[in-house]
């Protein structure tokens, strides 16, 4: 069931329909309902794998549980006659036994996402290297949102650990959370305690008829971005990138800005669509965007950027790692034989680099993933700061005022040119290609290069398609920028009499029914990041 499909848009409407006719208490089930039935329009067998995963991690958040009742009844019975040390040891004990419970759970959920989503890329890598013919798992089921779910799903098992959020006493509930078809695709990565109390409440949100309007006009605009922009131009950079051998020099450069803006479109399109569902069913999803593209620097643009993705793995991953007893043994050694600084740098540094490998191979098992998503993020963030007293001096002998428009859109230009290069290996089916398109790009520009990537490719050749990429750009831009400065176009919109909000209206629908990418010219094709 495709998003962009009218099957999606009818189940949607109908879902609407059963949760707002069902009591407050019960509509919870609709979604539960719901989000089976969308999960089995995708796949019959990875259910059962989403299932099994949370029913796992449902029965070690009671086991936790049990553990923390278990010491405090403890606590209750002996608080007058144990002493300070054997109430610590007791303690200990009981802290080890739900540490236990949860590694035990995060190595058996990791153990199925390796199997389902790794296996085949690593047995294959194995058998290449080694000569030997072991198992590649080639009918191996892989999952829909397996990526997502499975972390999620740990999140809230971490989080009960921590005294964060309680162990929920409903299996149910718990399939619910890790299965939620607004989020089981593409996320955004939701915590339990933002998003449970709102499927579960036992009192009604009424939603106002501006508040109605107002998702549904954040819906439409996602479909724009997705079906007018991001399919568009995935049109010229899936040609650059699958025949990357008959480009070079400035064809390769319009299918890499191409990608760029594809992929903010396609993702961005998505989040705005799902974000603008859950507002009918008076749910707030968090954004996973904030106008990434006017960013000064590596690190901020990562805080703008798949927003949700990067808070989670800084809870869960980063800071644990940073906390980890090696880590601060680490620190310790370094403090002694280098200094104080380096002491905080030095494993800090080396857990931004396991961090950001994990994101890389969050994205897929091959290299081209773990370098472009991964090591080389790892890398711009690390050389910029270590090189900062270096860029303080040039900026000063230079005279460079940071506070000027001009500095601040060079930098959002080098950040944007830098995710581009990145975004080669991302998009590149390894890395050989990736190098060898980049190479491609560095060769003599010729006119008839850039002409190529056209022929067959687009209705209305070159100079429409050019003109057409560009306005959609500056769209993308000063919708941005509008929002950067805290304007927001939908709320300006539905704040404007009848007249001018139904031609809004009509601008965006015929705007769909016009130069969206459908028909028999178009593959219609999925989200991005479906396959992670």
């Amino acid at each position: 069931m495709r998003l962009t499909s009218p099957a999606f848009l009818c189940f949607v409407f109908v879902t609407l329909i059963a949760y707002r006719a069902v009591p407050a208490k019960k509509q919870w089930w609709v979604l539960l309902a719901a989000s089976v039935i969308f999960y089995l329009s995708f796949s019959v067998g990875g259910i059962f794998v989403m299932i099994g995963t949370a029913l796992l991690v449902y029965f070690a958040g009671l086991g936790v549980q049990k553990q923390k009742d278990s010491y405090a009844v403890w606590l209750k019975e002996n608080k007058d006659t144990a002493d300070k040390e054997t109430k610590k040891e007791t303690k200990s004990v009981f802290q080890k036994k739900q540490k236990q419970i949860v590694a035990g759970t995060v190595a058996v959920t990791i153990g199925i996402l390796f199997l389902c989503k790794y296996y085949g890329a690593f047995a294959s890598g194995v058998n290449s290297l080694l000569n030997t013919n072991i198992w590649t798992a080639e009918n191996i089921l892989l999952p829909l949102g397996i990526s997502y779910y499975s972390l999620q799903l740990l999140g809230y098992l971490v989080d009960v650990h921590r005294d964060i959020a309680p162990a929920e006493k409903n299996p149910l509930k718990v399939i619910l959370y890790g299965g939620f078809f607004l989020s089981i695709m593409q996320g955004p990565f939701n915590r339990w305690n933002d998003l449970m109390p709102q499927l579960c409440a036992k009192e009604r949100k009424k939603l106002s008829f501006a508040e109605n309007r107002s998702a549904v006009l954040k819906i439409v605009g996602g479909y724009v971005k997705k079906l007018c922009i991001a399919d568009q131009f995935a049109i010229i950079s899936n040609e650059v990138f699958t025949n990357y051998t008959k480009y070079k020099g400035v064809g390769v450069v319009l299918g890499i800005v191409c990608f760029a803006v594809q992929l903010y479109a396609d993702f961005s399109g998505y989040m705005d669509i799902i974000v603008g569902i859950g507002q009918l069913f008076g749910i707030t999803m968090p954004e996973n965007f904030r106008q990434p593209f006017f960013s000064r620097n590596m690190s901020e643009f990562w805080q703008r950027w798949h927003i949700t993705l990067g808070l989670w793995l800084k809870d869960y991953v980063f800071y644990p790692i940073l906390k980890s007893s090696l880590f601060k043994k680490l620190g310790k050694v370094i403090a002694g034989k280098i200094g104080k600084e380096a002491s905080r740098r030095i494993p800090t540094y080396l857990g931004m680099l396991i961090l950001w490998t994990v994101i890389g191979l969050w994205h897929g098992a091959g290299m081209h993933y773990v370098f472009g998503v991964g090591i080389l993020q790892f890398l711009y963030i690390f050389l910029g700061e270590i090189f900062e007293p270096l860029f303080v001096r040039i900026k000063k002998s230079l005279r460079i005022n940071e506070n000027k428009l001009y500095w601040h859109v060079f930098q959002s230009l080098r950040c944007t040119a830098l995710m581009m290069f990145a975004w080669v290996f991302f998009n590149a089916s390894s890395v050989r290609v990736a190098l060898q398109i980049l190479k491609n790009m560095l060769r003599r520009p010729l006119l008839r290069h850039l002409l190529a990537v056209f022929s067959d490719r687009t209705v209305d050749g070159p100079a429409r398609t050019l003109i057409y990429f560009a306005l959609c750009i500056a769209l993308l831009i000063v919708v941005d920028l509008l929002h950067e400065k805290g304007f927001s176009v939908r709320e300006y919109v539905c704040k404007k009499p009848y007249p001018v909000r139904l031609a809004f209206y009509l601008i965006l629908a015929f705007a769909i029914i016009i130069f969206g990418a459908y028909g028999r010219q178009f593959i219609l094709k999925d989200f991005i990041y479906m396959d992670f």
